[in-house]
C-alpha cells in the first residue's frame, strides 16, 4: 500500500516538474522584458505573473487528479479538467517548449517521449506520434 502511494507521489511530482520546465522555457523566450528585470533582482521568481498563474493552476489540477493512477499525462486523461482559456494557453506553451526541451532538458524530454510512446503502444497497439512531436 505504501509503495503505491509513493509511486503516485513520484508520478505527480514528475508531472509538476515537467510542467515547470516547459512553462519556464516558454516564459524565458516570450516574456523577455520580465526576464531582464528578473535577472537583475535578487530573490525574484523565474516566472512572470501570467506564467506563474498557469503553473499554479496546473499544479492544483495535478494534485486533485483522480485519474493519476491510469493516465500518463493530462493529454491522455479521459476527463479534461482545464478551463478552455487555460487549456489553449497550455497547448501553446507545450507546443513551443516541446520542440526545444531536447536542447535545454534532454533527459526529461526523452523520458517524456518514451512514456508517451509506451502509453500509445499499450493503448492503441501501434506507434502514434500525434501529440508527442
Amino acid at each position: 500500500m505504501c509503495y503505491k502511494k509513493n509511486k503516485l507521489y513520484k508520478k505527480r511530482e514528475n508531472e509538476k516538474r515537467v510542467m515547470f520546465y516547459m512553462i519556464n522555457l516558454y516564459c524565458k523566450h516570450h516574456h523577455k522584458d520580465y526576464q531582464k528585470i528578473c535577472s537583475k533582482t535578487f530573490g525574484s521568481k523565474p516566472l512572470c505573473k501570467e506564467c506563474e498563474e498557469i503553473y499554479n493552476y496546473s499544479i492544483e489540477r495535478t494534485d486533485n487528479c483522480k485519474f493519476i493512477k491510469t493516465k500518463t499525462f493530462c493529454s491522455a486523461c479521459p476527463k479534461k479538467c482545464y478551463k478552455t482559456n487555460i487549456k489553449n494557453k497550455v497547448k501553446q506553451i507545450m507546443s513551443f517548449s516541446g520542440k526545444i526541451m531536447l536542447i535545454y532538458h534532454p533527459i526529461i524530454a526523452l523520458k517524456h517521449v518514451f512514456v508517451m510512446i509506451k502509453h500509445n503502444l499499450t493503448k492503441n497497439k501501434k506507434l502514434d506520434f500525434k501529440g508527442i512531436i
